[in-house]
């Protein structure tokens, strides 16, 4: 299953993908997100969450935390970059008139754990990502952004390397933050028992965390009935 597709004539896209399942009337929908596109691809976003869901699981660390707060900082100041002409996610959840529930972790808990990281994890986030941010600036494009953006149900060797370069970062960045989605979307469905009428709860989160909640709602019985693709920017920028 494919979550974000990366094609040299579509350029960057993201499946907005239906789950169902037999004998219930409540649905999910999961949006997965690249917090830097094209601000149509989030008006689109948000217009598709206006139109057909009745709640919305967001992702968002709490405030306090300058570990995320350091890894947030690598693509907010490629905001409006003129050579991009992209925008950071922009969705402003308040303005839709539907509850959202935000299942993640709150800065203190983000802050103790970026804290436990090992100290050579630490020093390369203080190092590493400030120099990759800067080189993007200076010399960055949407075709070199995209290439590492594809994301599957399968992690590929490149996530894998990753995951294994950075152990405590994925962990704490990745799995913690999955399991507190999986039990958000375990509770909705145990939630939903007995009732009747038709509800679609749609789950925005990054497209990494896409694996855990297809994973959970395919254990809990629901199966991807359909998708639909939404740009997130194409591979050149508009003359």
């Amino acid at each position: 299953m494919q979550f974000i597709e990366v094609t040299g004539l579509a350029g960057v896209r993201s499946a907005v993908i239906r789950f169902t399942r037999p004998g219930t009337e409540l649905t999910f929908v999961l949006f997965p997100m690249v917090h830097l596109g094209e601000a149509a691809f989030y008006r689109g976003v948000a217009a598709r969450l206006r139109r057909g869901c009745d709640l919305v699981v967001a992702e968002g660390v709490g405030e306090g935390s300058s570990g995320a707060d350091a890894l947030v900082a690598s693509y907010q100041q490629l905001d409006s970059h003129e050579r991009l002409g992209l925008v950071v996610q922009d969705i402003d959840f308040e303005a839709l008139g539907l509850p959202v529930v935000c299942p993640d972790m709150s800065g203190a808990q983000f802050q103790e754990g970026f804290r436990r990281l090992p100290l050579k994890e630490r020093a390369m986030v203080a190092t590493v990502v400030p120099a990759v941010t800067a080189g993007m600036q200076l010399l960055g494009t949407r075709r070199w952004l995209a290439r590492h953006l594809a994301v599957e149900d399968l992690m590929s060797e490149g996530e894998q390397a990753m995951a294994d370069f950075w152990p405590g970062l994925d962990d704490l960045v990745l799995r913690r933050r999955d399991r507190l989605l999986a039990e958000a979307l375990t509770d909705f469905d145990r939630g939903y028992a007995g009732r009747t009428g038709p509800f679609t709860v749609a789950v925005v989160y990054g497209a990494g965390h896409m694996r855990a909640a297809s994973e959970t709602l395919t254990g809990l019985g629901y199966h991807a009935a359909d998708a639909e693709w939404i740009t997130v920017f194409t591979l050149d920028p508009p003359d």
